[in-house]
Formats: C-alpha cells, sequence, structure tokens
C-alpha cells in the first residue's frame, strides 16, 4: 500500500526490474579495474601494452553486447531532469532499442516520439535486419501514452504536424552508423556517406537540440580527432554556427576510450550588418556581416582549467575578490568620513 505504482510497476514476481540495465553493467566493469588502470588507460608507463589489451579485449566483448542490446551511450539520473525541462522530445536515430527515449519516459515521463529507419537493427554493431519493403508491421513498434516509437528518419521532422515539429530534438549517437546517399550506390563517384545529424539540421525548424556524443577536442581518438566519433564535422559546424551551447554536462558513465557529454543547443538568432562599399572604388559593393547574438543568461563560462592549473585561476578569482574587497572597504570609508563631515556641519549650524 505503501508503494507507489511506478515501484509496483518495476517488480515482477517479487524482483525488482533493473530500470537501466546498461548503467549497471558499464559500471561493473569498470568499477572492477585497478584504480591505475581506470585513470591511466592509455598511459605509456602507467600500464603495460598486455595489460591495455587484455582490459580492451574484455571491454569491447562486453560493449558489443551491450551496444547491440541497449545503447551506444549510457543515461544517468543526472541527466533526467535535462529531459524533463526541455521536453517534449523528438528523437531521431533511437536506435532497435529505443533505449534512451523508453528510459527517460519510464522514469521521468518525459513525452517522446522516437525515430529510426530500422525498428529491427538500428544502431546495432551486428548490423541492421534486412526488412520486407512491403512489410507495413514494423511501421509503429510501440506506441502508448507518452511514448512513441515508429519508423523514419531525418524528413520525419518536416512533417507538418506540431506533435513532431515543436518538440526538442534529440540525438545521441547519430552519425556512428552513416546513411546512405540518395545516388545510385552501383556508381562509386556518385556515392558519398551523408551525416544524419546534418540531415536533421536541414529539416528541423524547432529552437532547442540535446546532444549525447563526443564534440570538436573532446575525443581521445587520434584516428577520430578532432570531432570524435559519434557525429561527423559537417553536423558539428553547422551546430556551432546556427545554435549556441547552453548547458555540457560529462556523462556519469564512459567507457575508457570514450568523452562522451550531453549537451544542451538553442538557436542563435542574428544580427545583419551592412557596410557601404566605397565611392571612389567602382563596382565595389556594400558588404553584409551577420553576428550571433546571444543573451547573457544564456552564455557558457569560458573560464575552465584542469586540476594542475586551477591554481592560476584560482589566483585569478582571489586577485578579482581581493580588488572588490578593497574597494568596498575604500568604499565604506569615504561613506563614514562623509557622514562624519555631515554630522559637525549639522553641529555648527545648531549652535549658530
Amino acid at each position: 500500500m505503501g508503494k507507489s505504482k511506478k515501484k509496483r510497476k518495476q517488480q515482477a514476481n517479487g524482483v525488482e526490474r533493473d530500470s537501466n540495465p546498461l548503467r549497471t553493467a558499464q559500471r561493473k566493469f569498470i568499477t572492477s579495474l585497478p584504480k591505475q588502470a581506470r585513470s591511466h588507460f592509455f598511459s605509456p608507463t602507467h600500464i603495460t601494452p598486455d595489460q591495455r589489451a587484455e582490459i580492451w579485449e574484455d571491454q569491447a566483448d562486453l560493449g558489443e553486447t551491450l551496444v547491440d542490446s541497449c545503447a551506444w551511450a549510457t543515461p544517468d539520473p543526472r541527466l533526467l531532469p535535462v529531459f524533463k525541462h526541455f521536453g517534449p522530445i523528438v528523437e531521431v536515430g533511437c536506435g532497435a532499442n529505443a533505449y534512451w527515449a523508453k528510459w527517460m519516459h519510464n522514469e521521468g515521463a518525459v513525452d517522446v516520439v522516437a525515430f529510426d529507419v530500422s525498428l529491427t537493427g538500428g544502431g546495432k554493431i551486428s548490423g541492421p535486419k534486412k526488412i520486407n519493403k512491403t512489410d507495413t508491421s514494423n511501421k509503429t513498434q510501440n506506441k502508448k501514452k507518452g511514448l512513441v516509437i515508429r519508423e523514419g528518419g531525418p524528413e520525419m521532422l518536416s512533417e507538418d504536424d506540431p506533435e513532431i515539429t515543436d518538440r526538442t530534438l534529440f540525438l545521441c549517437y547519430p552519425d556512428e552508423d552513416v546513411m546512405p546517399s540518395q545516388a545510385d550506390e552501383s556508381k562509386e563517384e556518385d556515392y558519398q556517406p551523408l551525416s544524419m545529424a546534418a540531415a536533421c539540421l536541414e529539416h528541423y525548424t524547432g529552437d532547442t537540440i540535446i546532444y549525447v556524443g563526443e564534440l570538436f577536442c573532446d575525443t581521445l581518438s587520434v584516428d577520430q580527432a578532432p570531432w570524435g566519433r559519434s557525429s561527423a564535422n559537417v553536423f558539428q559546424e553547422r551546430l556551432g554556427c546556427e545554435y549556441h551551447c547552453i548547458l555540457k554536462m560529462k556523462l556519469e558513465n564512459n567507457w575508457l576510450h570514450v568523452r562522451d557529454t550531453l549537451s544542451v543547443w538553442k538557436r542563435s538568432k542574428t544580427c545583419c550588418m551592412v557596410f557601404q562599399g566605397s565611392d571612389d572604388e567602382e563596382g565595389e559593393d556594400d558588404e553584409e556581416v551577420e553576428y550571433k547574438y546571444i543573451p547573457p543568461e544564456e552564455m557558457l563560462p569560458v573560464d575552465a582549467a584542469a586540476p594542475c592549473a586551477a591554481h592560476l585561476l584560482r589566483k585569478k578569482v582571489d586577485d578579482v575578490k581581493s580588488r572588490e574587497h578593497s574597494n568596498n572597504i575604500e568604499e565604506e570609508r569615504k561613506r563614514k568620513r562623509n557622514d562624519e563631515a555631515s554630522q559637525h556641519t549639522q553641529i555648527a549650524g545648531n549652535a549658530w
């Protein structure tokens, strides 16, 4: 009687259901490793090549299983308020498991519509299964109040349906698998992989995007630098040009070789400035220059320091505080002097 409806739903035959098995399995593996391996996995001096190879193989075996059964990145409770605040959500590329969509709905009652071009194999390392194109039984895999999982890709964001267009767009590892282009694949010169994330920006008309994965200069992989392993450069360039980041959070759980974050981006308003061409230069046209307008309350702090350099940043902060304190003391002294002068004037006036 004292248990909530949600708690009762998480239990079956007296056994409590794990609402985030990916997080549980990943944490169990990571915490089982020596602290030296967790903190210095790629160090040439702290870990031997044999140790690194053994851990890597174990992580790869477990990771592939968890990607195929869950997701590429791992949600955690700290992220749930973000989805609740910016919901309702539309996710493109949810994968066959729709893991994040189901997690945020089941744990936080977030309203989600999720799409993937393959609801049987999308996002799996083992690859999507071939589906008979005439089979329509897979068009909608799950439909209940607050959670809809449908077949579809970026083009679904252009649907004339407020139930989709008015939502915050969520992308998690959108370019781990590339989309085939519309060109004929038999002609090699015409075939180019297309960024699904970039295609979403072509169709999305809303104002807010939540992105999970690696971003520019965050990755540890030299081969995948500087853009990381989860989205193409064409997407990140356009995202940084047309939007501005208002929130960035490290995921609580990452694999040893990954630095995934959750970031929230708002569409930027722009200001156009026109510089008139010189009358002296024949044929010189006016020049238009655009700048983004970011309200002060939406600007990320610029100051950041690694632990080895944090004392330099603290010194700057301490210096500013010290100057502010000195200014406050000086202002207080001036106020007291003014008060005393006022009192002396008043006394002399009364005596006269």
